[in-house]
């Protein structure tokens, strides 16, 4: 499963350079954000809807259009295409919202998780994919990403739409956590086309579908006649055909720290993520709740780490990786990393950064 960063440019960095703790920010501002700071202490954190730490612009010119898609926002920037194209990627992440949205009851991924029990299920390539990537992710991450936390989601109160959550929602008996069932037994069959699930079991496609969605597009741009595409949802960017131009300058964003860029990353025909329980807050009876799920003990995790950010060839396996690392805390972390991906970040609470996998490679300043 170990990906050789065969696309990495070497550009001569010197990784002392990358002292990783003292790298001078600069600040980045987000045209799309919103300031949420009236809202109040007791507010969900929307961080995830305006400040995603991964990326914060996509650093192309020619065609850019922004919009939302996924509960999140969404930027494209594409070189030799027209609008066409652009309105094409609209439609596409449309129809994936659709196919993997557990918050639109008649999405096919509801469907799926209402019939788990029931036998095999009809699904369409975009579910068998989504659903046979969860399971790559967790049998690679050793069972750190599980997609079978949706239980325990819902149990620490991420049960509607993140933009739908209340300020704070009524406490609940949390003397028990649900118990993560794993994905064992869940079996994709491209050839019947059909999915079956085991009874008791549902799936969350939230982290993944970002990351997934935004390699499909990326890609379906290129193959559309683009020459280059960067392509961010909801923080998770995947650039391709970019070889030419020599890559997209991505900024990297401290996890707790909205507009401090911590490190530029060049990306060509690749992906960055960052993972942080910090993206994603809420409150119950008074106390912060995070999307985390330690699937060992099925309750938000309590890692030291802020934020792992991970560079891979894909966004839908940069996203496993880097959350997988963050449950796992800064060794385990450190060696899922190096096994799996190209390059990594590791911020502990305290703003200290570990570096995983080859950096020198990545070219990051």
């Amino acid at each position: 499963d170990h990906v050789e960063p065969d696309h990495a440019q070497q550009l001569g960095v010197d990784p002392d350079d990358a002292e990783r703790h003292h790298l001078e920010p600069s600040p980045v501002h987000d045209e799309a954000a919103r300031d949420d700071s009236a809202a109040g202490d007791d507010a969900p954190d929307h961080r995830a809807e305006n400040h995603h730490p991964a990326v914060s612009a996509v650093a192309m010119r020619e065609l850019t259009d922004r919009f939302s898609a996924m509960s999140s926002p969404v930027e494209l920037a594409v070189t030799g295409c027209d609008d066409d194209a652009l309105r094409w990627a609209r439609r596409r992440l449309g129809e994936l919202e659709d196919c993997w949205s557990r918050f639109r009851p008649h999405s096919e991924l509801s469907k799926l998780n209402r019939h788990a029990g029931g036998g095999p299920a009809q699904a369409s390539a975009d579910l068998r994919l989504a659903v046979g990537r969860a399971i790559q992710l967790w049998r690679a991450t050793d069972g750190w990403f599980d997609p079978t936390t949706l239980g325990a989601l819902e149990h620490a109160g991420y049960h509607r739409s993140f933009g739908e959550l209340a300020a704070d929602a009524s406490p609940r008996d949390d003397s028990t956590a649900p118990t993560v069932p794993t994905p064992v037994g869940i079996v994709v069959d491209d050839e019947r086309g059909v999915i079956v699930m085991p009874a008791g079991v549902r799936v969350d496609l939230g982290g993944i579908g970002k990351g997934l969605a935004a390699d499909l597009v990326a890609h379906g741009l290129v193959q559309r006649g683009a020459a280059s595409a960067c392509v961010s949802v909801g923080g998770d960017v995947a650039v391709a055909g970019t070889a030419e131009s020599g890559g997209v300058r991505v900024p990297v964003e401290d996890p707790a720290v909205e507009g401090l860029v911590r490190w530029e990353v060049p990306l060509v025909n690749g992906a960055i993520v960052q993972s942080s329980p910090l993206a994603r807050r809420w409150r119950v009876g008074g106390h912060w709740r995070h999307h985390l799920i330690d699937p060992a003990t099925g309750r938000p995790s309590r890692s030291e780490l802020l934020g792992v950010v991970v560079v891979a060839e894909s966004a839908w396996w940069a996203e496993g990786v880097a959350k997988a690392a963050l449950l796992s805390g800064p060794a385990s972390g450190v060696a899922l990393i190096e096994r799996l991906a190209w390059a990594g970040w590791l911020i502990r609470a305290d703003h200290r950064v570990t570096m995983a996998g080859r950096v020198e490679l990545v070219g990051a300043s």
